[in-house]
């Protein structure tokens, strides 16, 4: 059964019962048990084929456990007059359309249900720069759901009211339902399924907690945990008898007959020249496009009211349909910042006056995936206990994207129209012996943990031992905002603004430890909502295969096939807004489009095999700007080797290790030369010297660049020798004892 959207079963439902041929269960007979209903429904079934067809309602009297199988339709015809049964059950409050096993011919395929749409407008025309499509679902989900996963700090013991506390505050909201498991990064039984009472602060611990009622014991690092999935529409197949299926789309496929099966299916047919202009992207089968917002919430206080936690903020453009849980509410009122001082952040790879700071992978509870680096705050940072819960950032310029940034961007990705911070909520502090202070922040990869440092834009920003890089710093106060139902608006027909008189204009936010203090929200401070500072970028294709039989062809995870006439000019094509290294400082982190092309983690049996004629090139490196492109390989821990041609010269360079050529031999040399300087003469073999001779003049074919050369000359007879002179031309050579008749002699010349 497919449960499709209400949306479009009361469109499709409405259009049917205008139907004359549209009858409710009821009118065929008694339906009040299940015995007489199931009497009733087959005689409906039978009287509507008699009658020519129609559709059946089952309204939302008849029992339970009626039992809805659609099954009258068992032959195939293209007639119109070939009568078919449509059931809608309106039972249990929504409707479920059971549609004709085979359905109606409709052109190009056997359906049970069709949507028909003719957009054929003649002399007419659509309005300006529209998307119209043939049907829409819309999908809000703007409360009540979760997607929360972290352990407890703390072990628990079961009554009323329990406090429990957990890395991650974010993400928990009153209300919330969500299960504690038994075991330690585990989901051992007993399982808790509570349900969040409160959320509260905790001044001497600095830092939340939400209460609960708890039926069991619970040790720490238990895990806290709830995911909801929310998609707009779920297609689920079944596949139990051979066939060939093209496609189904967000899909759930059971194959478990023979047949060739497709997931999801696209085929481009085409005749025109597809690219019709400027602007267009051409003819394209599957397409995925991440974007990455920056232009978040952003408003002022109106109203503070913490007996529920709420902000009401002012009404205006504010982006309030980018509103969410689980990130922080900032307070941008600038007296109410601290940023005195100045800060230095040591990477988690980084040393720094000797010491490392490295990141923790494994290990129960807080231990888990910490992410090293620090944070290290001058003597002058006038920080103590009250910064942890606050959320702190970068205010140099390098780590702030502005809006009058020169870092490039394109696409769908715009630019900053005010400046936007990464802020992170502080969870950590301490005094160092010479006066400096440190602190951690939170950070969240896999799980959540007070991190040493964020991930900064610019590696130079980077502290260590040799290179001290003191940036500018903020410290805000905020909160994390976990209810956003009556603040959410959609402001898409209103370009962002939102009406005082439509929206309630309400968040609900955690408590913290500024309540009633100087740093509390108050009305008139401006806020905004930014956006989160450790994405985990998406991945616009992934493929996961888990095969458990050897394939009885040939496979690929990716398939290939070039059948066309003609050919395509490149197989695979990457591109990015940089090519040129001199392009690096229009980024904003300073760095190419790309950290690595291709990372290949599998161990395989070949890594790239040319199975057809290569014409012309194998691999090309051309060098494009005069740089050379080395390939290299790592010798860890003794550093790594290299081999790359200079781009003027042709000139290859070995760098790293030795040559080794396991036992071959180096044919075709023209020289051997130490030093930058080629040699063009390598030797001479058997060169002939007149009986009675005691010198011999030897002529290079191509002359030397000058006579910064050593030459060895080895005569065939035995006699002291000695080379007077050498040009670039040449040298001569003096024998002791004059040559016999057959006289010989071998050189070979080295720069």
């Amino acid at each position: 059964m497919i449960r499709y959207a209400v949306v479009l079963l009361v469109l499709i439902g409405t259009a049917v019962l205008a139907a004359p041929t549209t009858r409710s269960l009821d009118e065929f007979g008694d339906i009040q048990t299940l015995d007489s209903a199931n009497a009733t429904l087959k005689a409906a079934m039978d009287q509507i084929i008699a009658d020519g067809g129609g559709v059946l309602i089952i309204p939302a009297g008849a029992p339970d456990g009626l039992k809805i199988d659609n099954l009258k339709q068992a032959e195939r015809t293209t007639s119109d007059y070939s009568p078919v049964v449509t059931v809608l059950d309106y039972r249990r409050g929504y409707a479920v359309y059971h549609v004709a096993p085979i359905g109606k011919w409709q052109g190009d395929t056997w359906a049970g249900l069709s949507i028909v749409r003719k957009l054929n407008l003649g002399e007419q025309s659509l309005p300006h720069c529209g998307v119209h499509a043939a049907q829409g679902i819309a999908n809000y989900v703007i409360s009540g759901t979760s997607s929360y996963m972290a352990t407890l700090t703390d072990p628990v013991q079961k009554g009323t009211d329990v406090r429990c506390y957990v890395d991650l505050i974010r993400g928990i909201w009153v209300g919330a339902n969500l299960n504690i498991t038994s075991s330690v990064m585990g989901y051992a039984a007993p399982y808790d399924r509570i349900t969040v009472k409160s959320i509260g602060w905790d001044p001497e611990r600095r830092r939340n907690y939400f209460t609960c009622d708890l039926e069991y014991d619970h040790p720490a690092g238990a895990l806290v945990y709830n995911k909801h999935f929310t998609h707009s529409l779920q297609l689920t197949g079944y596949s139990n008898s051979d066939n060939q299926t093209a496609g189904e789309l967000s899909v759930v496929r059971n194959n478990y007959a023979v047949g060739d099966s497709f997931a999801i299916s696209g085929m481009f047919r085409y005749m025109g020249d597809v690219f019709s202009g400027f602007g267009d992207e051409g003819g394209i089968v599957i397409n995925a496009e991440t974007v990455g917002e920056v232009d978040g919430f952003h408003s002022t206080v109106e109203a503070v009211d913490w007996s529920s936690d709420t902000i009401t903020y002012a009404p205006g453009q504010c982006n309030a349909q980018t509103l969410s849980t689980s990130r922080p509410l900032i307070n941008m009122n600038r007296e109410k910042w601290i940023t005195q001082g100045t800060v230095l952040i040591v990477s988690p790879s980084g040393e720094y006056k000797g010491q490392t700071y490295p990141g923790v992978i494994g290990g129960p509870g807080n231990a888990f995936n910490y992410q090293g680096g620090a944070i290290i705050g001058s003597p002058d940072c006038p920080w103590d206990e009250s910064i942890i819960g606050r959320f702190f950032c970068l205010t140099d310029d390098t780590e702030v994207l502005t809006p009058g940034d020169p870092s490039s961007v394109g696409g769908y990705a715009s630019a900053a129209n005010r400046p936007i911070y990464r802020w992170y909520q502080i969870n950590g502090f301490e005094r160092n012996e010479d006066g400096s202070k440190r602190l951690r922040i939170l950070r969240v990869r896999w799980s959540a943990v007070a991190a040493g440092a964020p991930t900064l834009f610019v590696d130079d920003n980077y502290t260590w031992d040799g290179h001290e890089r003191p940036l500018k710093y903020a410290i805000a106060p905020g909160a994390w905002v976990y209810d956003v139902s009556q603040g959410w608006a959609d402001v898409a027909v209103t370009g962002g603004v939102v009406d005082a008189n439509t929206c309630p204009r309400r968040l609900r936010v955690t408590p913290n430890g500024d309540r009633g203090t100087g740093f509390d929200f108050a009305p008139g401070d401006p806020i905004e909502q930014p956006p989160g500072p450790d994405p985990w970028q998406p991945r616009p294709i992934r493929v996961r295969q888990f095969d458990q039989m050897p394939s009885t062809m040939p496979s690929a995870t990716i398939e290939l096939e070039q059948l066309g006439r003609v050919q395509v000019p490149n197989c695979i094509a990457i591109s990015g807004l940089v090519s040129d290294r001199d392009q690096l400082s229009t980024r904003q982190d300073r760095k190419p489009s790309y950290g690595t092309i291709m990372n290949v983690y599998a161990a395989s049996n070949v890594g790239i095999d040319f199975r057809g004629d290569v014409l012309d090139t194998a691999i090309f490196f051309r060098q494009f700007n005069g740089r050379p492109q080395p390939i290299r390989w790592g010798c860890e821990p003794f550093g790594s080797s290299s081999l790359s041609v200079d781009p003027e010269s042709g000139d290859f360079t070995l760098t790293g290790g030795h040559l080794d050529l396991t036992g071959k031999t180096l044919r075709n040399t023209h020289g051997l030369s130490a030093t930058d300087t080629p040699a063009n003469n390598l030797r001479g073999i058997n060169v002939s010297v007149a009986e009675g001779q005691t010198e011999l003049q030897i002529s290079f074919g191509t002359p030397e660049p000058d006579d910064a050369y050593a030459v060895t000359v080895t005569p065939s007879w035995m006699t002291n020798i000695a080379v007077p002179t050498k040009t670039a031309q040449g040298f001569r050579v003096q024998f002791g004892t004059a040559a016999p008749a057959g006289a010989r002699v071998d050189w070979v010349l080295v720069r």
